[in-house]
């Protein structure tokens, strides 16, 4: 597959403004796409706040390779229907995949920590993911990374690979001022 090394700005900025009426109209376009990405939470995942990426609605991304478990270290990416902490909507974004927890698909930022300006990551439950990351353009158009298509999964399983029982029950406990948590 060939994937562009420099994005034509000029051409992606006149198309940009021809959004979307649902997220579900976004593999009604065809089988890939290219997005702009905003927010510097996937720097981490060398995506830069104004770059771009490229999505394949065929693929779907596969669950983190951990190395303390055998793995490469390797992650994917997808674009998702999730909602933010602390946020009231789902919005369209660009995030990493941590798996299935439960019965629900997890997602989660990637930030650069070593900048210093986040202390930590975090995650989210996705309503929907639509399809893997399989490449990323700077703010110039320039190709930073890409992986092939094909060597993402043809399907998005719903097999828990998140396990989390090491919880004992909640602790109550009094805020100063006396208000129950």
């Amino acid at each position: 597959m060939y994937i562009q090394k420099t994005l034509d700005l000029e051409r992606i900025r006149h198309v940009e403004g021809h959004g979307l009426a649902l997220p579900q109209d976004l593999s009604s376009r065809g089988a890939q796409g290219i997005f702009p990405v905003r927010g510097d939470c996937m720097e981490g995942a060398g995506i830069p706040d104004g770059g771009f990426v490229a999505v394949d609605f065929r693929r779907w991304p596969a669950p983190p390779r951990y190395r303390s478990k055998g793995g490469d270290g390797s992650f994917g990416v997808c674009l998702c229907w999730a909602t933010f902490p602390g946020r009231e909507h789902p919005e369209l974004m660009v995030k990493e995949y941590l798996g299935v927890w439960g019965t629900r698909h997890q997602v989660g930022t990637r930030f650069d920590l070593r900048k210093g300006e986040h202390s930590m990551n975090c995650g989210m439950g996705a309503e929907q993911i639509f399809g893997a990351v399989f490449a990323a353009w700077d703010t110039h158009g320039k190709l930073l990374w890409e992986r092939d298509p094909g060597s993402f999964p043809d399907f998005l399983s719903s097999a828990p690979t998140i396990k989390g029982s090491n919880c004992g029950a909640p602790i109550g406990f009094r805020l100063k001022g006396g208000a129950p948590s």
